[in-house]
């Protein structure tokens, strides 16, 4: 089988010029990290990756020209290398781990060469960790747990244990063809018209921005996270809302993230930035790549009475959005939105979609783990992500020139803060006192 060369998507041209234009983009690794306790066969494992490899191109997928002119070449399946690296002999095998784990997360990885690279730790005689860590143009985050869940069937397999998989459903290259005529027809000029339509006159949030926010001698600005669980009774409340108004968890997270930007900013219409996974078409729900596109989702919150309110206007929002979310924000005409001197992309807002986390597979568990320190590509996000059946998550990524650290915590704990007070009443009249 021979390689195929094919046009790159518009997410992949997009994340392509953004990171060589703007120094400070932040990572673009986006790995599988799991860990396997139990009798680990490693050598099934390596069989495992390789099926995985085989069964998605984007894996075995490189990178060539620029701009309009970039393209994928699509490789044959080949063997995955795997390097192992044996810390059970280490003092303190689990900070061993982190600090290699961290120097692998930071570590480029060159698309041009090839957008995948696996590390296996053994930290004991039943515990390993694995890290398949790939080029975010070949990935996201719903394509992640594809893969885990991939990873745990296919290792069976290697066992010669009994574990079926769904069909593959289009490849990353059909994908992009579908996009494309979706682009040349007359479906962007209408998905031009709504966004034109859902955003005049709105504004960008004008949080702080860094002093030094502008990278010096190549160098990007220096970012930190902070994270803080929210408590399990607010976050039956969150689902219990969700139920009631017949929305999403994810619109009445937002509606909270909403209210947290108009009580900081004193801004009344806010539209705020968004990862939507851009899988509309059932034939794309097993589909491993880049598909998201950024998004931006509008509130009046002046208008809202009632934190319900609120949580309908995050609905509409969302749904209109998951409707035209093929197309990017950033293929709008640059007025779509009323910017104020900053980018669409500075506050982000994201919810992780909940997936399976553990599995087991032949005997040995897999876990799915979100690491650390991993950095966002913005410079300010707030990302909630599942934590096992019951948790939430709420980890706030800045800038440390625009925040310190405990400015950085006085900002998440307002957020959580608000998700507990807003749904213990959400009926209530929303206050507009600000902070002072």
């Amino acid at each position: 089988m021979n390689t195929r060369q094919t046009p790159a998507s518009v997410s992949q041209r997009l994340l392509w010029m953004i990171k060589h234009y703007r120094a400070d983009f932040g990572a673009l690794s986006c790995p599988l990290l799991c860990r396997l306790t139990g009798d680990l066969d490693a050598d099934a494992l390596d069989a495992a990756l390789t099926r995985l490899a085989a069964r998605h191109e984007s894996l075995r997928t490189t990178f060539t020209g620029r701009g309009a002119r970039l393209a994928q070449i699509v490789h044959p399946p080949a063997p995955v290398p795997t390097r192992r690296i044996d810390l059970s002999d280490h003092p303190d095998p689990d900070g061993a781990v982190d600090e290699a784990l961290r120097a692998e997360l930071r570590t480029a990885i060159d698309p041009t060469e090839w957008p995948a690279r696996a590390t296996l730790w053994r930290l004991g005689a039943r515990t390993h960790l694995l890290c398949l860590n790939l080029h975010h143009l070949v990935t996201d985050a719903w394509s992640t747990g594809i893969l885990f869940r991939d990873l745990g069937a296919l290792y069976a397999q290697a066992t010669e244990a009994s574990s079926p998989l769904p069909d593959t459903g289009w490849p990353y290259t059909r994908f992009v063809e579908w996009q494309q005529e979706l682009l040349d027809g007359d479906g962007l000029q209408r998905h031009r018209d709504y966004w034109r339509r859902q955003l005049a006159g709105s504004q960008l949030p004008a949080l702080p921005a860094a002093a030094d926010d502008q990278p010096t001698n190549g160098d990007r600005p220096a970012t930190a996270d902070v994270a803080i669980d929210l408590d399990r009774e607010t976050v039956t409340r969150l689902r219990a809302l969700a139920r009631t108004r017949r929305t999403t968890l994810f619109a009445v997270l937002l509606a909270v993230f909403y209210h947290h930007l108009h009580q900081v900013t004193g801004q009344d219409d806010l539209a705020v930035a968004s990862m939507f996974a851009n899988r509309s078409r059932p034939e794309l729900r097993e589909t491993v790549g880049l598909l998201a596109n950024m998004v931006l989702l509008r509130a009046r919150v002046g208008q809202a009475a009632t934190f319900a309110d609120l949580v309908g206007q995050a609905h509409s929002a969302a749904i209109g959005a998951f409707t035209y979310q093929d197309l990017p924000y950033q293929m709008l005409p640059a007025d779509a939105v009323r910017a104020g001197g900053r980018r669409a992309d500075d506050v982000l807002f994201n919810v992780m979609a909940e997936a399976q986390h553990r599995t087991v597979a032949a005997g040995l568990g897999f876990e799915l783990l979100v690491p650390r320190g991993l950095g966002s590509r913005f410079r300010f996000e707030l990302a909630i992500a599942p934590v096992g059946p019951a948790d939430l998550r709420v980890v706030f990524y800045h800038p440390t020139a625009a925040y310190t650290p405990a400015q950085a915590h006085r900002f998440l704990s307002g957020y959580a803060d608000l998700a507990t007070t807003l749904t213990a009443a959400p009926t209530a009249p929303l206050g507009t006192a600000r902070p002072v």
